[in-house]
């Protein structure tokens, strides 16, 4: 039988659906006949493209199959229209199909995808160099997600998330998941699980708040453990589950690291320079620090709510040498030329000045001298009195070496956070364990918890 990557993007909206659902569905109407050479794949892309609707999340399924592609293609494209929201126009779902090895081509596409901003146009060419077949729905440009999808095979890091989707009845109402029962097991399983909790306001971060379909996600290092996890929950309403293997929690989008002079909207972009201004801290508790690289300088915003990002950035000097981490955005939106800030995700402190020049003090005023000009020394205005040289002053600091990050709750799906490191994972053996289930008590024995 060949084997075939199906993909999904954009199925969902911030109304309703959700891409992972859409996923599962057809991962329940092809598992009787099909088989899965991998865990269905959560691809999630480029955080910073503007028309998404929450995560930029696309679905891979790899698997062996007599059906044909056209078979394939119809059967997704079916249960895509079913699902999708048919009054959103920014809903444009995009499906693609391709049957055997993944072109390099492809895998670079899917790569640029995690950070740069692409064209319907790129993933049309690509999926005709590579004999892609597609569908697309409205303006299509979810293919471009679809494409990528396929591209992304998860050959390096990667993590694993244990979805579970409520009854339909129950799509709007609030998510019946007892607190202390995540809390419970967030302790039990650390640090092989992630994100469950928020440690500084205590709050659960597994269910999401709006009407879509999941009740509840479990990210974890293994599909052994995020099963584990499963049954140390108490919850109510659970219809299927279906384990996902994810770039989530690996900084997947972290990969460009340009000059500030080639950046562009909308990407993914690691910057290493110096802090060329004194940072700025504005109403509302925004910092903004200015860092130079050689070819140019760019202002990298600390948000309130990045926590320790922010607290070390306003500490923060000229002649610091920092790497910052974000998304590019343009700060007059829609003016030819506006300026470009990188939205902070991660802050890397690498060296830190420890000393400054400053202009000397009189001994008779104990006033700072004024600088007559450039290497011509000191004098000081009230009394006349002069000097050569500057003097060297030492400075506290407070703020250290190290990496900053903000808090789960602020954390992107992509964003590595510190319960993985030292965990991350060098490839994958490609063992391929049961991944979906249904939580219908009449079929007790697909729950995975018994």
């Amino acid at each position: 039988m060949p084997t075939y990557h199906l993909a999904i993007d954009d199925t969902d909206s911030l109304r309703m659906g959700c891409t992972t659902y859409v996923g599962a569905l057809i991962v329940e109407r092809l598992l009787p006949e099909a088989r899965f050479v991998d865990y269905p794949n959560l691809i999630r892309l480029n955080p910073n493209v503007p028309w998404k609707s929450r995560g930029n999340a696309a679905v891979c399924l790899r698997f062996s199959s007599a059906r044909t592609e056209g078979e394939i293609l119809e059967l997704a494209a079916s249960i895509v229209e079913e699902n999708r929201d048919r009054l959103d126009g920014k809903n444009q779902p995009g499906i693609a199909l391709l049957e055997g090895e993944v072109p390099p081509q492809v895998k670079e596409f899917g790569r640029r995808a995690l950070f740069d901003v692409l064209s319907l146009e790129e993933a049309y060419r690509v999926a005709a160099q590579s004999k892609i077949g597609f569908r697309t729905i409205r303006g299509g440009r979810g293919l471009i997600g679809a494409v990528a999808a396929i591209g992304n095979t998860l050959e390096a890091d990667h993590t694993f998330e244990l979805i579970v989707y409520r009854k339909r009845d129950a799509w709007g109402s609030p998510r019946k998941v007892d607190a202390e029962s995540v809390r419970s097991m967030d302790k039990e399983t650390a640090p092989h699980t992630f994100n469950n909790i928020d440690p500084e306001t205590n709050r659960i971060l597994i269910t999401p708040h709006g009407p879509d379909p999941i009740l509840f996600g479990i990210r974890g290092e293994s599909p052994g453990v995020v099963i584990d996890a499963l049954g140390k929950l108490v919850f109510e309403e659970g219809e299927k589950w279906i384990i996902y293997r994810s770039n989530q929690g690996t900084d997947a989008h972290m990969i460009n690291r340009p000059k500030i002079s080639s950046l562009t909207p909308y990407q993914a972009a690691v910057i290493e320079g110096a802090v060329s201004k004194k940072p700025v801290t504005l109403r509302g508790g925004h910092t903004i620090v200015e860092v130079a690289d050689g070819s140019g300088c760019i202002d990298a915003a600390a948000y309130q709510q990045s926590g320790d990002i922010e607290r070390a950035a306003r500490a923060l000097l000229p002649g610091d040498i920092v790497r910052v981490y974000g998304g590019v955005r343009v700060l007059d939106e829609g003016e030819a030329g506006g300026k470009l800030t990188l939205n902070l995700e991660r802050l890397d402190v690498l060296e830190l000045v420890d000393s400054v020049k400053r202009n000397p003090l009189c001994p008779r005023c104990g006033v700072r001298m004024k600088a007559k000009g450039r290497n011509k020394g000191f004098e000081c205005e009230k009394c006349g009195k002069k000097s050569e040289s500057p003097v060297i002053e030492n400075i506290p600091r407070q703020v250290r070496k190290g990496t900053y990050l903000p808090p789960p709750r602020s954390l992107r799906h992509l964003a590595k956070p510190p319960r993985r490191l030292g965990l991350e994972k060098l490839s994958w053996d490609g063992t391929v364990g049961r991944f979906f289930g249904s939580l219908n008590p009449q079929h007790p024995a697909e729950d995975p918890r018994l």
